[in-house]
């Protein structure tokens, strides 16, 4: 799903301090399920800025940062179910699917991720389908960081119930897309002035 998918802007953790704009991007898979067999699917977010400030007590934080998926760009490598999907969103109307993540401390990050949690820690996002907002935690880890880029995996479930979606159907609902799906996304920040 068209996701700024949330748990990427702990990418700045990886970041140096004196870094202040990043570019980032990012993969995203979608898996689900149904009555007949599961599936995935695929779509690139939209570029996106992440701006790293230094706070007055010396601490880098990422005050906001916004990601966004365009529905129609979404590819489930079959044709009626990308229609009834892009229905089932309303396209038309609400073209973009959009995650938003605020006050990030890239610090607190990773040491989370280093610290007994299998190189993992979470952070909350706020993912707005359609009309429709909620709060959604999701999980990050896999960082790797090389000089001048830093990426990570992130990764969420959400219930297409809880954003008034009514899952798509064939052969007279014989056929039913799941209610849980899982969006995993492989985030990648580069430093602006990097190519």
């Amino acid at each position: 799903m068209k996701i700024r998918i949330p748990a990427f802007f702990l990418l700045a953790l990886a970041c140096s301090a004196s870094a202040a704009d990043l570019k980032g991007n990012c993969e995203i898979r979608i898996l689900g399920t149904s009555t007949l067999h599961d599936f995935t699917g695929s779509v690139r977010c939209q570029p996106f800025p992440v701006q790293l400030v230094r706070g007055s007590d010396g601490r880098t934080m990422i005050p906001a940062v916004g990601i966004s998926v365009l529905v129609d760009e979404m590819d489930t490598q079959n044709k009626s179910r990308d229609k009834q999907m892009r229905e089932m969103f309303q396209s038309g109307k609400f073209p973009r699917i959009q995650a938003f993540l605020a006050e990030l401390d890239p610090d607190k990050i990773r040491q989370e991720m280093s610290k007994g949690r299998n190189g993992k820690s979470t952070v909350d996002l706020s993912l707005k389908i359609r009309d429709v907002e909620r709060r959604i935690r999701a999980t990050i880890g896999n960082l790797r960081e090389t000089p001048g880029r830093v990426s990570f995996d992130s990764e969420f479930q959400l219930s297409l119930k809880d954003y008034d979606l009514k899952p798509p159907t064939v052969l007279f609902g014989a056929i039913r897309v799941g209610d849980r799906i899982t969006v995993n996304a492989t985030f990648r920040l580069d430093e602006a002035s990097s190519k």
